[in-house]
């Protein structure tokens, strides 16, 4: 099985992909092509005519995108965390982005993991570095080396693994209206309670429902993340994960289905409840969804990573790779604090020396 890299036509070096000019670039004759001529370049090197970019970024990857994608991508795994990584040939990785020990080459991915989907890298590397140094500036106590060179040197490009689901789902809702009505006559106060039967339904259409294709506890942090603009998604071609990693999936679109379904339901009878308006108090007494049609699409999304272990504890930094939202949880540094603490201490000893002395 051949290894497939995208070759410059000048100087035959590899081509990477340059979020900040949104194109890929030579680093040795400095030449740039944009996502349509890296196509025309693979075809003519005979990487192949049906490249996954050439599809509808609605379209699911059919069969042939499935065989190239299997060709192209190598994995990794991490003994430690159990993390599996994805990359292309040119890509080395050897350290877990998520815990820094060594990563174990696996070979070649098996079953159908080609993405449908992808939101490009928009920031660069050099410029997430000059933004997570001015974050780590606006935090005082932090520990120093947390954003030190070395650290640095572990920021990641991550590719994270989501399903999108459009849908539709047929929706019912019986409920009870209730009005109250209160007036006084002389000394007497009367209360009138009007009860109405409410019925509603209808057809409802949802679009990308976004739900995490990894069930590990720690990739939570890319909630902070959230939202990704869906509208700037892509046909998935390899060569954006040309310079960045992407985690493999595990979980199936059959595992998030019962999710997806819940999303419906809940957001449909939301839409329901806020008809129902002119009423002193609404009960839902029943409600159902049944889902119509729906079609799924597997999507990565990018982020920019960097993690720290201190004391057994993970602390991170992490960026929208679109959006340049920014998260994190960050290590205190014991010296810092006592420094406060000592200064704070030192004020209020001197205080109440001032203090006693007008007393002596």
């Amino acid at each position: 099985m051949a290894v497939v890299t995208y070759k410059c036509p000048n100087c035959d070096a590899e081509l990477t992909f340059r979020p900040k000019s949104e194109d890929f670039g030579c680093e040795y004759c400095g030449a740039a092509y944009s996502e349509a001529q890296l196509l025309e370049i693979a075809q003519k090197q005979g990487i192949g005519a049906d490249q996954p970019g050439s599809a509808d970024a609605d379209a699911p990857a059919d069969g042939a995108n499935q065989d190239e994608f299997a060709q192209q991508a190598v994995l990794y795994t991490c003994p430690s965390c159990g993390a599996e990584i994805v990359t292309d040939a040119t890509t080395a990785a050897s350290i877990c982005f998520y815990c820094h020990n060594p990563v174990i080459l696996s070979g070649r991915l098996s079953g159908t993991y080609a993405p449908d989907c992808l939101i490009p890298f928009s920031i660069d590397k050099g410029d997430v570095k000059a933004r997570l140094l001015a974050w780590c500036k606006k935090k005082k106590f932090i520990r120093e080396d947390f954003c030190s060179e070395m650290q640095m040197e572990k920021l990641s490009g991550v590719y994270f693994p989501f399903w999108l689901m459009d849908g539709k789902a047929d929706v019912h809702m019986s409920a009870e209206g209730r009005s109250l009505r209160v007036w006084r006559v002389g000394d007497m106060e009367y209360t009138e309670t009007s009860t109405y039967a409410l019925e509603r339904g209808g057809s409802v259409d949802f679009k990308e429902i976004t739900m995490r294709a990894l069930s590990r506890d720690d990739v939570r942090l890319l909630e902070g993340l959230y939202p990704y603009d869906l509208s700037a998604l892509k046909p998935f071609n390899m060569g954006f994960l040309s310079g960045f990693l992407a985690e493999k999936r595990n979980v199936e679109k059959d595992a998030a289905q019962p999710q997806a379904h819940k999303i419906m339901a809940e957001s449909a009878q939301t839409l329901l409840r806020d008809t129902t308006g002119g009423y002193g108090t609404v009960t839902t007494r029943n409600f159902s969804s049944t889902p119509s049609s729906e079609s799924w699409r597997y999507a990565l999304l990018p982020a920019w990573m960097l993690t720290y272990r201190y004391n057994d504890e993970l602390y991170y930094f992490a960026m929208n790779g679109q959006t340049g939202q920014v998260a994190g949880r960050v290590p205190a540094s014991p010296k810092k604090l006592w420094m406060l603490f000592g200064g704070v201490a030192a004020g209020v000893f001197l205080i109440a020396l001032l203090i006693g002395g007008l007393f002596l």
